[in-house]
């Protein structure tokens, strides 16, 4: 529980602005890009079949390398700029970005839809339970279940929608250098709800406790979201937050949301960010869609696991699957929390 150091602790001020963390794909980029969309179509691979090897992107490596380091030994932040929004179709921008993503990880599955490249689309109007990525609320700062996760804007909301994002690690230095009482409950970790998505045979709510920090091989991560813990502590099979423990969590919140903390900026149309999600947090405001479906705020997502990346303790892992499985898929379900009830009885 010691003070972090490296690139990976910085704060929004510190950051600036977005431009602080975007690499530019200019026209050397986007043809090999292209070529290489020609090379799978011709093949006739689907999206979700293409691996590192097949979309090669020789011309670009050293770059694509250096992205990689950034997000796996730097500022764990990154903002790829330029994706030609309106010169594809919606499948080949897809399998652009797939193509490009598989050279920084390993796609896996989101939702119990299997979905490896997700669409963050409002559906509320068709189902009012919709997780996360699929409404217009507010989420405040957290990670996802991945190594990597990352999002291409391809069409903005009609009103709203800021993306925020914090260095995980610069709140755990503040927490070490004010409240380290407070720490040492975060790294003792919580039980957390997994509202349905846990798949056959797994319990609803983790049998282990998911630390809020970890340290591994001398690397700390952090894996947050408040929602799965509160909705596992309100379970009569586990046992109410402390007193001790809500304050930890509030304080996790409070330092994460301080108006220092993020950096905090639109997502426009051809910008993909990619986060680490050991070390950065993310968020987005709530907004306004247009009615039509076709000029609603479209993001695609993927979720990726590094095979050889940051060493992590196995308590972080929310589902059965562990690091490589993702959300473990479940026939003919969708990723909507409408059976949370359902999921409340607890197997002895």
């Amino acid at each position: 529980m010691q003070s972090i150091t490296g690139p990976g602790v910085w704060t929004g001020v510190e950051l600036g602005t977005k431009e602080a963390i975007v690499f530019e794909l200019g026209a050397r980029h986007l043809a090999e890009l292209d070529a290489n969309l020609k090379l799978v179509r011709d093949r006739g691979m689907k999206t979700e079949s293409i691996k590192r090897k097949d979309f090669p992107l020789h011309a670009i490596a050293d770059e694509l390398s250096a992205c990689s380091a950034d997000l796996h030994n730097g500022r764990g932040l990154l903002i790829v700029r330029g994706f030609p929004i309106d010169q594809y179709s919606l499948a080949d921008l897809e399998t652009l970005y797939w193509g490009f993503g598989a050279h920084l990880g390993v796609a896996v599955s989101q939702s119990v839809m299997g979905d490896k490249l997700g669409h963050v689309i409002d559906v509320t109007d068709s189902d009012p339970h919709a997780r996360a990525y699929r409404n217009r609320q507010e989420l405040t700062l957290h990670t996802d279940f991945s190594d990597i996760v990352s999002f291409l804007c391809v069409r903005k909301a009609k009103l709203g929608g800021l993306s925020w994002f914090a260095s995980a690690l610069a709140v755990h230095n503040e927490i070490q250098r004010t409240r380290p009482d407070l720490l040492a409950v975060l790294y003792r970790g919580f039980y957390w709800h997994r509202f349905s998505e846990e798949g056959a045979d797994a319990t609803p709510i983790t049998p282990w406790r998911v630390p809020v920090f970890s340290c591994c091989s001398d690397k700390v991560s952090c894996r947050f979201i408040r929602g799965y813990i509160t909705e596992a502590a309100a379970h009569e099979s586990i046992e109410a937050l402390t007193d001790v423990e809500v304050e930890a969590l509030d304080y996790f919140e409070e330092i994460a949301h301080r108006d220092d903390m993020p950096i905090k900026f639109m997502m426009e149309p051809g910008e993909a960010v990619f986060i680490n999600n050991f070390t950065a947090l993310h968020a987005r405001e709530s907004f306004e869609n247009y009615p039509e479906m076709d000029r609603r705020r479209l993001l695609l997502r993927l979720w990726m696991t590094v095979p050889a990346g940051r060493p992590i303790v196995p308590e972080v892992q929310i589902y059965d699957s562990g690091r490589a499985g993702g959300v473990p898929p479940q026939l003919g379900r969708t990723p909507s929390y409408a059976r949370k009830a359902e999921a409340d009885t607890f197997p002895n």
